[in-house]
């Protein structure tokens, strides 16, 4: 029986220690994971930005907090073989607060402008808006199905629809608002540049429709008035 025993153990033993080899290899390869060739990018948004303003009348300055928050959903669709040249069509909301000495006044429907000069004093001055947003980019990064870190430039337009604006005036304590201008363009359009690398994306959008129709009282200027963004944009599959 022992001769037995130690034949088959010369036999089958180079076979047990081939097989125990080749086990942590076999595991390793089943747990591997499986690419998705199908993936996309990008898709959920929430920036911050700091707002200046262009096309404003002469003396209109910022003065106060003058900034802005945007979230929302955009649908990345992939364009090439690679998957890193892409469109992308969502939407979101945002809101945006503008500190200035542009005063704002309506009165039986009828509005009025005036650059607040440095002589009056005064609390604060701001306009604020809220709004329903459709970005559409177009999408280059250096990203592939195996990374989570590149490289990425997105330009693009932005079309809104602002829901919500309020102009608000406080002096020594006293708040006086004015809900819904009358001469608000609630419809805007934007164009937008985006380049990051990782989680930090720097981006600017300069608003291509001026935000008031009309003049100031003093000089009969445009108001004009078409904010540049400057921000931080933070991108979530």
């Amino acid at each position: 029986m022992n001769r037995v025993f130690c034949a088959f153990a010369l036999i089958f033993m180079p076979a047990l220690v081939a097989v125990a080899q080749q086990s942590p290899n076999q595991a390793v390869k089943d747990t591997t994971a499986v690419v998705d060739s199908m993936y996309r990018e990008d898709q959920f948004y929430f920036g911050v930005t700091y707002n200046l303003l262009t096309a404003a009348p002469d003396q209109v300055k910022l003065r106060g907090f003058s900034g802005g928050m945007r979230v929302g959903f955009i649908r990345d669709m992939p364009i090439n073989a690679k998957r890193n040249i892409a469109v992308g069509v969502g939407l979101g909301l945002g809101f945006n607060r503008f500190g200035n000495t542009l005063a704002i006044n309506q009165t039986n429907g009828e509005t009025s402008y005036s650059v607040l000069s440095e002589d009056i004093t005064f609390d604060s001055n701001r306009f604020s808006t809220a709004h329903v947003e459709v970005p559409l980019e177009f999408r280059w990064r250096s990203s592939t199905a195996e990374s989570y870190k590149f490289y990425r430039l997105y330009g693009g337009l932005t079309v809104s629809y602002h829901y919500w604006d309020r102009a608000t005036f406080v002096q020594d304590g006293t708040r006086f608002k004015t809900n819904g201008v009358s001469g608000f363009n609630p419809i805007q359009m934007e164009a937008s540049l985006l380049f990051g690398y990782n989680t930090i994306n720097f981006y600017a959008a300069y608003t291509l429709t001026p935000f008031f129709d009309g003049t100031t009282g003093e000089t009969q200027q445009e108001v004009g008035f078409q904010p540049l963004k400057l921000g931080i944009l933070f991108y979530f599959l």
